[in-house]
């Protein structure tokens, strides 16, 4: 039986029609009765059911998280709790493609211009139905100069027009043509909000109704009784525990307590597939660990140090030991293997402990001592990650202290403050936008400070450019900069890890970011 076929009887079993008219669609197209009733008890199986309440647990959280979306830096815990109360006009689906939430179109045109069509009969919690005035109001306010959500800042700076067309239509004229845009408006602080909100926690038009917000502690949410989808928000009500500890999320787990948790640590997350009840979801992503040298902080100015860390670097090591096998090494560069236009010509950075004492000297050092920052709080791992390297840099004549921090206030007091440091990042959909957010000279998120007028040229005429061919070559050309100059090491690509109770059922599982793109609460069901 062919895949195709089998896909649409499936779908057909999920779509509410009575098993005997299944049965019957199933034996004309020639499966036996055996296949068929098999076939439609995984359908059902499949099928969200609805009510029940979900308790999961999530990292990331901080005391000075907030829903303003001016403010947000994308971790795990205070993301999903945002996205429980508000919408951005599209989402992502599992295989990176752009697919409606707000927005139930979209039609763009070679001069930069698109129009954006609008769900219509779409309700704010208050009350207040959805217009495209909302979805203006909000987009400018990444305008802000007080906006830290960078890459939604650079989105929306793009537009040179943009304007209500009427109460369902949105028009946005591009200054520079990209035509990736669908895809850009899925970002997570693109949030769409009721025009002129001032409180941000009195929610948007998500499918959860905020009852409890506690900044890095929880989240606490009922259904929207108006919610606009069916495909989504199943659950009656959904709590969300910001848990830092891997192993407190773990045990809250394995007890029970937790229907769900994220990124299980990785020396024992493999428990999960062993014990009676539980699954282990393991998803390859463009989920990425970095450790970050800032170019305009000494000692990191030097490209040739920056070059002596990178192959100073033991990768397999720490995917081995710190990612139990769960990732894949990378290669300095921000973009999986996976991805389309990957520069896969460039050269494997392997430990090397002769190129890195050729670079430290060329540097004009013979030894050099370096402080590396780090926190758990910055991912599962990055202590244990940091003494690794200092092991391994050590035979190259680098002497790294590892200057633990505290998860509390990593993002907001280490992260872009200090000249070398941990860091993760959720990939994006597209190259495009995974270096144009963080990496071009002009970007908030920078946090290797990397500046190169040609690499940011080379963006702007790729992503405008509609030739394949020649997007290739400029994209290529740009990577192979980064790799060479950038103070970004790239040194893992780690699997998307959730562990959960078989008392939830789940679809597809998300790749551009971790909890099943952030939305895990909103997308799984109770079994």
């Amino acid at each position: 039986m062919e895949d195709r076929k089998l896909a649409v009887l499936k779908e057909r079993a999920q779509s509410g029609i009575s098993r005997r008219d299944f049965m019957r669609s199933a034996a004309t197209a020639g499966l036996s009765v055996a296949m068929a009733g098999g076939l439609w008890s995984e359908a059902l199986a499949m099928t969200p059911q609805k009510g029940g309440s979900l308790k999961a647990g999530a990292d990331g959280g901080a005391s000075t998280d907030t829903f303003n979306p001016l403010e947000m830096a994308g971790a795990d815990h205070p993301t999903m709790s945002i996205l429980s109360s508000y919408d951005t006009l599209v989402e992502i689906d599992e295989n990176g493609t752009p697919q409606p939430s707000l927005a139930e179109s979209w039609e763009g045109n070679a001069d930069g211009t698109w129009a954006i069509k609008l769900r219509q009969g779409v309700e704010f919690h208050n009350g207040k139905t959805l217009t495209a005035d909302d979805v203006v109001w909000s987009l400018n306010q990444h305008l802000s100069e007080n906006n830290r959500a960078a890459e939604a800042q650079q989105i929306v700076q793009n537009f040179e027009e943009l304007r209500a067309d009427g109460p369902d239509t949105v028009i946005i004229k591009q200054k520079e043509v990209n035509f990736d845009l669908p895809t850009h408006l899925s970002a997570f602080a693109l949030l769409i909000g009721a025009e002129g909100t001032e409180d941000w926690t009195v929610g948007g038009t998500g499918p959860y109704v905020t009852e409890d917000w506690q900044p890095g502690v929880q989240y606490l949410g009922r259904k929207f009784a108006n919610y606009y989808r069916e495909d989504d928000g199943h659950f009656d009500e959904v709590e969300l525990l910001n848990i830092t500890d891997p192993g407190a999320r773990m045990s809250g787990l394995l007890s029970n307590t937790l229907h769900a948790i994220g990124s299980p640590e990785t020396k024992t997350a493999g428990r999960l597939a062993d014990a009676p009840g539980f699954e282990l979801v393991q998803v390859s992503a463009t989920q990425h660990y970095t450790c970050d040298m800032r170019a305009d902080m000494d000692p990191f100015t030097n490209g040739h140090l920056r070059n002596a860390v990178k192959w100073g670097i033991n990768r397999q090591e720490i995917v081995d030991k710190v990612l139990s096998g769960y990732g894949t090494v990378g290669n300095d560069l921000p973009i999986s293997s996976g991805q389309q236009f990957y520069n896969d010509q460039l050269e494997q950075r392997e430990y090397d402990p002769d190129k890195a004492r050729f670079h430290l000297k060329q540097a004009g050092f013979d030894a050099i001592d370096l402080t590396l920052s780090t926190s758990d709080g910055a991912f599962g791992g990055a202590v244990d990650a940091a003494v690794l390297m200092q092991s391994s840099m050590a035979d190259a004549g680098m002497n790294v202290e590892v200057d633990r921090r505290p998860a509390d206030g990593y993002w907001s007091e280490v992260w872009l403050q200090v000249p070398w440091c941990m860091v993760y990042w959720n990939g994006r959909p597209t190259i495009d936008w995974m270096f144009s957010s963080t990496y071009t000279s002009e970007s908030d998120w920078n946090s290797s400070a990397f500046r190169n007028a040609t690499f940011d040229g080379l963006l702007v005429s790729a992503r405008a450019e509609p030739d394949e061919a020649k997007r290739r070559e400029m994209y290529h050309e740009a990577q192979r900069l980064f790799w060479e100059e950038s103070g970004t090491s790239v040194f893992a690509f780690a699997n998307i890890l959730i562990g959960h109770s078989d008392k939830l059922a789940h679809g597809p599982v998300g790749v551009s970011r971790r909890m099943d793109d952030s939305r895990l609460h909103r997308r799984w069901w109770m079994a």
